[in-house]
């Protein structure tokens, strides 16, 4: 027999009722299990005792007795069962089969489990999942022992959205002997698997952009739908809903904030920036944050020191006009500087008329300096352009020139000044020659010099002459001075031919072979003022020759 458990007080049968079952060994718990949405789905496996011990419920003991395997888990009834699945007779209808002594008819009840309960059309009723079960009641036909004079008071079964509760435990039961039974998932397996996959799907949202994190969305939600499938096959109801819903509110919340909060962040940085780096340096700091240190430390960089020839002559002639002096020098430097960005660089200051910039900080540069040497050589064309149609074509005055000097090594790069002002800047050994190598210009009527590590990385490159072995002031080392002639693609013949030659005079030279080497020097001098000066070097040494010792070095003594 059943009961109702109703908080503390069960609703039980009659004591004489309960005597003529066998006792409460055999009375089992009738509580159904209904959704949110008053829809009965599911059905209790067991019951949990008051002294911590698992009774089966009522349909799952009747099924046990049957003989089917059962365990204490909640499982969804099958409703879809065949017409006659669960064939149903009024108890006034058996009462007369039995009067008529209808043996036949009674022998259908033989071996099968029997539920009584009441059928009526306003009390214990529910809602099942399924709508098809009233239906097929009514076709049941009445047994042939109820004859028209003792009809039963009407038992028709009115279909209507609702059933009596006992059809629910029938239809329980038979979905349990069926082995038919689909098991719901346990609450701990449902929080692991849809926290889990939340967890991780945040991850890959927080690390891909919007676009991917979609992709991964979908093959989340695809994945989901395949196991969920697979399990369903093997009678198991995984969360599907709730985890592709996990999924779908994961990558709202984590791209929501990643917008609030990581790109407020890349903003500031785009923000901060946008001044003093190239816009595309810039996006590339704002999606690689850990780029910028902001404490000092060693990296490989390139240095470039640009300044004007001829400014004193220029400032000298604007001296009346200091309005157009600084027009002209704010249209210089914007041209400067988009030859520097462009090529990656970053500009660290503007120093007057000069320009320094570093390629390799704040972010890594693989190009061994090939980058600031373009910037340079950029630099020279649109000077050109610059001077024909500004300068001299709308200022009427002489042309100016720029003298560069790029160097390659390693330094100290970060944030540096003061507790109230900070520069981001770079300082070392490497830093001082590109500035020594700038102001050498001079001496050797150049454009654009380097030193020996940027020449070893970029010399497949460029044409590149070799001028000097210099010693810069503090430094013991010698270093080698080289000349940027040109592209590799780009130099003339005449460029070529009087690198060829100067080399083959310097290689006299090196030799002490003095003679020789001035000889050679002299049919470049005319026009190579690299050349005069060895002219003049020769002529010194050969009336006053060098000891052993001699290495060829001379002191750079530029500032």
């Amino acid at each position: 027999m059943g009961q109702v458990r109703l908080s503390q007080q069960p609703i039980v049968p009659n004591r004489r009722q309960l005597v003529a079952v066998g006792g409460a060994a055999n009375l089992r718990t009738l509580n159904i299990l209904i959704d949110s949405d008053e829809v009965v789905r599911r059905y209790p496996g067991a019951f949990r005792d008051e002294d911590g011990g698992i009774t089966p419920s009522f349909g799952a003991e009747l099924a046990k007795r049957a003989g089917t395997a059962i365990d204490s888990g909640d499982f969804l009834i099958d409703y879809d069962t065949a017409p006659d699945a669960i064939p149903t007779f009024s108890f006034g209808d058996i009462y007369h089969c039995v009067e008529a002594g209808s043996a036949d008819f009674m022998a259908r009840f033989t071996g099968k489990i029997v539920l009584i309960g009441t059928s009526l059309d306003l009390e214990d009723r529910m809602t099942p999942a399924s709508r098809f079960v009233l239906s097929r009641q009514d076709s049941t036909e009445r047994p042939r022992c109820v004859t028209s004079s003792n009809l039963a008071a009407s038992s028709q079964i009115v279909a209507r959205k609702t059933i009596p509760g006992i059809f629910i435990h029938a239809a329980a039961i038979n979905t349990l002997i069926r082995n038919a039974a689909l098991r719901i998932a346990d609450p701990e397996l449902v929080a692991g698997t849809v926290g889990g996959t939340a967890i991780l799907m945040s991850l890959v949202f927080y690390a891909t952009p919007p676009v991917a994190g979609a992709a991964a969305a979908l093959t989340g939600v695809v994945l989901w739908t395949a196991v969920g499938l697979i399990a369903f096959c093997g009678g198991l109801v995984l969360p599907l809903v709730t985890a592709i819903g996990a999924i779908v509110v994961t990558f709202t919340v984590t791209y929501a904030y990643r917008f609030v909060i990581e790109d407020r962040s890349k903003r500031w940085i785009q923000h901060a920036f946008s001044h003093y780096l190239a816009p595309a340096l810039v996006d590339r700091l704002a999606h690689e944050p850990s780029a910028l240190n902001l404490g000092g430390m060693r990296r490989r960089v390139t240095i470039l020191f640009s300044d004007i020839a001829g400014f004193t002559t220029l400032s000298e002639k604007l001296a009346t006009n200091p309005e157009q002096l600084v027009e002209i020098m704010n249209r210089y430097l914007t041209i400067a500087t988009a030859a520097i960005e462009r090529r990656g660089g970053y500009i660290d200051k503007f120093i007057g008329d000069a320009v320094m910039a570093i390629w390799g900080a704040p972010l890594a540069d693989d190009s061994n300096g090939c980058d600031a040497l373009e910037a340079a050589l950029d630099c020279l064309r649109e000077l050109e352009t610059f001077n024909r149609e500004i300068i001299v074509g709308q200022y009427q005055l002489p042309p100016i020139g720029t003298r560069i000097g790029i160097n390659t090594g390693d330094a100290i790069v970060g944030n540096m000044g003061s507790a109230t002002r900070l520069n981001y800047t770079v300082v070392g050994d490497a830093v001082n020659l590109a500035a020594r190598l700038e102001g050498a210009n001079k001496i050797y009527g150049s454009r654009i010099l380097i030193g020996e590590e940027t020449a070893r990385a970029v010399r497949r490159r460029f044409v590149l002459r070799r001028l000097d072995r210099v010693a810069v002031k503090g430094k013991r080392l010698a270093v080698k001075v080289f000349e940027v002639v040109a592209r590799e693609g780009e130099a003339t013949a005449r460029e070529k031919d009087t690198v060829r030659a100067f080399h083959a005079a310097l290689g006299k030279f090196y030799r002490r072979d003095f003679t020789a080497a001035e000889s050679k020097f002299i049919a470049l001098a005319d026009f190579d003022e690299a050349s005069r000066l060895y002219q003049l070097r020769c002529a010194q040494l050969r009336s006053s020759p060098p000891g052993r010792g001699w290495t060829a070095t001379y002191a750079l003594e530029t500032k």
